[in-house]
């Protein structure tokens, strides 16, 4: 039975935050700087502190830190007072289960900084181990999308596109070769990665129309989140055909948008129940008039490294955010478009309809990023 101390619970465990860097000035004021969070506090008159913040560098019981006070000659009353007070001013991690620094990630020093409690840690971890992503269309946006999950150390990943690696491609999907001109981008990308990273990869290459094949779909049923990066026939004729599946199996999907001169569309995200879904934003999609407009000549698009990386780096963000549950994604509930000349961002707010077809009866309790 759990009992408490002080206003401590005796069971809990005490981690010291992994972004916390300690220095000592020469009149003994030990500084504290929050790597991740822009923060700096200064204690003084706190012995023996340098040497209470190493030991918290694993994961410490109530029980264990007595035997260190009394080691170090500190008693329960000034042990008590000296952990609320870091746990107030967000040093510690607490909680009623040992969590650790993942490996050597800097993942998870960046995500322990979005939180005080090891236990939300610990079911974050959990969730990002077994997950799986799926990922529809791996050209200039889909395969860095995937490289940068891999080398995050996603577990698993769902590679689906028909296309080939042709010539124009080497220049803008940096990571296929030149000797892999011919060969499935699905198949070529899965190697890399593998072999890089030792992520576990599916490949499809089945082609996707209006008709989505059985395969695609129950592949997608397996995955924590699937984004949609494929351009072919557009990104928002893609998003109509297989969001309503989506939406209808609780999947949560984010369509990744487009790029074209300099400026890139970041697309949406949709967790279904929480936010908008693909339907409740048809007001904030520009869809041209197919019975009106009649197009003679293609048009070809730039095609510049640094806007591709940028909508990538909006992707991977609400990637992480969605599945670890430790953050806002930045794309829910509308979209928004970057200019890079300018350098500015602008946001088409949207909100989920109560009435909308697709999305109105799912239900969902709200993860704790929307309170």
């Amino acid at each position: 039975m759990a009992s408490f101390y002080g206003g401590i619970l005796v069971s809990t465990y005490w981690l010291k935050q992994p972004d916390v860097q300690v220095e000592e000035t020469e009149h003994g004021q030990i500084i504290c700087t929050l790597l991740n969070r822009s923060e700096t506090i200064v204690y003084e008159g706190i012995t023996v502190f340098i040497n209470f913040l190493t030991y918290l560098q694993q994961p410490r019981n109530f029980e264990e830190l007595l035997v260190w006070g009394e080691q170090n000659k500190i008693t329960k009353e000034v042990l008590v007072e000296t952990l609320q007070t870091l746990v107030n001013d967000k040093i510690l991690l607490t909680g009623n289960h040992p969590w650790n620094l993942a490996g050597e990630s800097r993942l998870w020093s960046y995500l322990a900084a979005q939180t005080s409690s090891l236990d939300q840690l610990a079911d974050s971890e959990r969730a990002w181990c077994s997950s799986r992503v799926g990922i529809i269309g791996v050209g200039g946006v889909g395969s860095r999308v995937a490289h940068e999950l891999a080398a995050m150390g996603i577990p698993s990943l769902i590679l689906i596109d028909h296309d080939n690696v042709s010539t124009h491609n080497l220049t803008h999907q940096s990571l296929y070769p030149k000797n892999a001109v011919g060969e499935l981008k699905v198949n070529v990308l899965k190697n890399i990665l593998h072999h890089r990273y030792g992520t576990l990869i599916e490949t499809v290459h089945d082609p996707i129309n209006q008709e989505i094949s059985a395969n695609i779909l129950e592949k997608l049923k397996t995955c924590s989140v699937v984004i949609l990066c494929a351009d072919e026939p557009s990104v928002d004729t893609l998003a109509d055909w297989i969001t309503p599946y989506l939406t209808k199996n609780n999947i949560a999907h984010i369509v990744g948008g487009g790029y074209h001169g300099h400026s890139t569309s970041t697309g949406t995200t949709v967790i279904p129940g929480v936010t908008g879904c693909w339907k409740c934003y048809d007001s904030l999609v520009e869809r041209k008039d197919m019975h009106r407009v009649y197009q003679h000549i293609r048009g070809i698009s730039g095609s510049f490294n640094p806007l591709i990386q940028i909508l990538v780096s909006f992707i991977i963000s609400d990637t992480v955010a969605v599945i670890t549950n430790l953050t806002r994604p930045l794309l829910v509930n509308g979209m928004g478009d970057f200019d890079l000349e300018t350098g500015k961002f602008k946001w088409r707010p949207g909100s989920r309809n109560e009435n909308c077809d697709w999305c109105a009866s799912i239900s969902k309790s709200y993860p704790s990023f929307m309170k």
